[in-house]
């Protein structure tokens, strides 16, 4: 990439939503969470029943502004193997508001105002919702220009039976057909990430075939608090910063010379400390990056 064409940060945050949908990634996956810390942090009793119904346009909302950003496909984690541990009247009541966020009618009145195309990924394991998967491909468009993706997953190993299975009746040879076979639609890789807290990778959350070259992001702001600015930001680095990538190696390693304490010095990413019962990051101190301090 020319260096200098790259803007800096400052007119990126600034430009037309327009230029940034041009860098944007055509699939994203979103999985916030403390989503119950964010219910606390205004008011609102986390296994209360007012906590669906708050925690609805909160997530409307952040869809909308990643899809106003210029992503065309948004991959959402709804129900992950640890909501399911849960037994007994508990389940059962998280399942059926599952069913009203999903595809309750303000939910479907919300889809059709924003003209997105919705689809359930993973019902099949999960017979309480496989009517809800049906009700959303029946009730919002059959192809538009945004399309999100609730996804299901009620354990590691379900999502592995389906996949092979998948596979096996379709004798699917590439990620393509595999994809088809399980999905009954393309679906292009997901190459953005961005999630809540500790950085750890999961296949409930990240499905194995939708993975692309994926850039992940943690915020550590809980919930569905997420902001243009912020976006822009994560979407700037994805698309300016993390393309380092040149044919020409030898003089590329010889830069490194110029900012060789930070790189000697650098901090270890994913180290954390606690804040009460939570994981945090540790602070770290900033590089050395003056080009002036030669080895």
């Amino acid at each position: 990439m020319n260096t200098e064409s790259i803007p800096t940060l400052e007119e990126f945050l600034t430009v037309s939503v327009e230029e940034v949908a041009k860098v944007a990634p055509t699939t994203m996956i979103y999985a916030p969470g403390g989503t119950r810390r964010q219910a606390v942090f205004e008011g609102i009793e986390p296994w209360s029943d007012d906590y669906m119904q708050w925690i609805r346009p909160h997530f409307f909302r952040c869809g909308e502004l990643i899809f106003h950003c210029g992503v065309k496909h948004l991959i959402m984690p709804f129900i992950t193997p640890g909501n399911l541990q849960e037994v007994n009247r508990y389940r059962s009541q998280l399942l059926e508001k599952a069913k009203w966020a999903l595809g309750g009618l303000e939910s479907l009145a919300d889809y059709k105002r924003l003209g997105w195309r919705v689809r359930l990924l993973g019902s099949e394991s999960l017979p309480e919702l496989k009517m809800v998967a049906e009700y959303l491909v029946e009730n919002t468009p059959s192809s538009s220009e945004h399309t999100l993706y609730w996804l299901a997953v009620v354990d590691t190993d379900s999502l592995w039976h389906e996949l092979l299975a998948a596979v096996h009746q379709s004798q699917a040879k590439t990620r393509t057909e595999a994809v088809f076979a399980l999905y009954g639609e393309e679906i292009p890789p997901a190459t953005l990430y961005l999630a809540t807290g500790k950085p750890t990778i999961s296949f409930d959350l990240i499905p194995p075939l939708l993975v692309g070259q994926i850039q992940a992001y943690w915020s550590q702001q809980p919930g569905y608090t997420l902001n243009e600015t912020q976006l822009r930001t994560i979407f700037y680095d994805y698309a300016y910063l993390r393309p380092t990538w040149r044919e020409e190696k030898l003089e590329r390693a010889k830069e490194a010379l110029a900012h060789r304490h930070a790189w000697e010095e650098a901090p270890m990413l994913g180290l954390g400390m606690r804040l009460g019962p939570f994981w945090y990051p540790a602070p770290m101190s900033s590089p050395a990056w003056s080009a002036e301090r030669e080895p």
